[in-house]
């Protein structure tokens, strides 16, 4: 896969910037950078002690966590697995990075409603991580959202929960939706969710295929070199297309696969050959780091709206989830007790 390597040599190049201007190699060129950034913000931010002189709550103490922790992760994972085309590390990179996103945005204000999850949930999809649908898409949570990710959402809940009384309200507003001037971006994935709907395999070909051109288009980071780095893999389209075999095997089977550089064809084909295998966890952390191993463990609570006195819009209700999740973490037992080395030594001969 061409898109691999230049994932990887774009990384490298902002690594090799970031040492000449500021002496240290960000992101991590290797596994002992990896974990020793690891330590750095561990020791900094997230130590007991840290917690109690500042009082942190657990809610706090997950927020932390996922933001300044789990984050560091997606960008070195993909650089580690792309280097052998591994494709169940890749899955599995995948299924940590995205799980770690869903979780870090539904515990983080964002004036907005659940759907800002949508494009994290859509990379969930391509590792077959669709369990995360009915917490952060519950039934009957309605989106009004205007834009895309509300249209698309509202369009998933009426295909995914079968909620056939919001049918004809979903389509309508996908309807005025197509009327105005969006992105092809926009347009394209809602007339993807609309085909899936409608079954029409040759609507959602097209899409797909739109989609992948759309993508090298958008802004995935405000960095460049991250921006250009994260629209070697589409992620995100894969999950669209992965999407259409939970809902209709058939269906599924009858669409094309899509023919871009951003789309990993060897991917799905690997996916096909091995009966579509759900990811799991990439990397484990430490004993010290132990927590977020077992935020990734914990139960998902369900995403809900709340009112807010500064609008009438419905928005996430970011302190009840961080609430719920943390009261869930508490109840998943510690991980098994290796020390230092022998982790260390047990996660490199898994990467090897």
């Amino acid at each position: 896969m061409k898109n691999t390597q230049k994932y990887r040599k774009l990384y490298l190049e902002q690594s090799q910037e970031s040492f000449e201007k500021w002496g240290y190699y960000d992101p991590p060129r290797n596994w002992e950078e990896f974990e020793q950034n690891n330590i750095k913000v561990f020791r900094k931010y997230l130590t007991k002690e840290r917690f109690k002189e500042k009082q942190t709550t657990p809610e706090i103490q997950v927020k932390l966590y996922l933001g300044l922790l789990g984050d560091n992760l997606e960008h070195f994972g993909f650089f580690t697995v792309f280097d052998k085309n591994h494709f169940e590390e890749i899955n599995d990179v995948i299924f940590q990075t995205s799980r770690n996103k869903l979780l870090s945005r539904a515990t983080t204000a964002s004036g907005t409603d659940h759907t800002l999850s949508l494009m994290d949930a859509l990379s969930a999809f391509s590792c077959n991580d669709f369990e995360i649908i009915d917490s952060f898409f519950p039934k009957n949570l309605f989106s009004e959202d205007v834009y895309f990710p509300g249209i698309c959402v509202n369009l998933l809940n009426v295909i995914y929960h079968k909620q056939t009384n919001s049918a004809q309200e979903a389509l309508r507003r996908a309807d005025k939706f197509l009327k105005k001037k969006n992105t092809t971006w926009d347009k394209n994935i809602v007339l993807y969710f609309l085909a899936l709907y409608h079954r029409d395999v040759s609507e959602a070909n097209e899409a797909l295929q739109n989609l992948c051109t759309a993508y090298q288009k958008m802004e995935h980071s405000v960095m460049s070199i991250y921006n250009k780095m994260e629209k070697c893999f589409a992620t995100e389209i894969h999950g669209l297309y992965r999407l259409a075999k939970l809902i209709d095997e058939e269906f599924f089977e009858n669409l094309t696969i899509p023919k871009h550089h951003c789309f990993f064809q060897e991917f799905e084909l690997w996916h096909k050959e091995n009966n579509y295998p759900k990811g799991k966890i990439f990397y484990t952390y430490p004993q010290e780091m132990d927590y977020l191993n077992r935020i990734y463990r914990a139960k998902i609570p369900k995403v809900t709206l709340k009112k807010h006195k500064s609008t009438p819009k419905l928005m996430k209700d970011v302190e009840l989830f961080a609430q719920e999740l943390a009261e869930s973490v508490a109840l998943v037992p510690p991980s098994e007790n290796l020390n230092p080395l022998q982790r260390i030594q047990m996660q490199r001969k898994k990467h090897q």
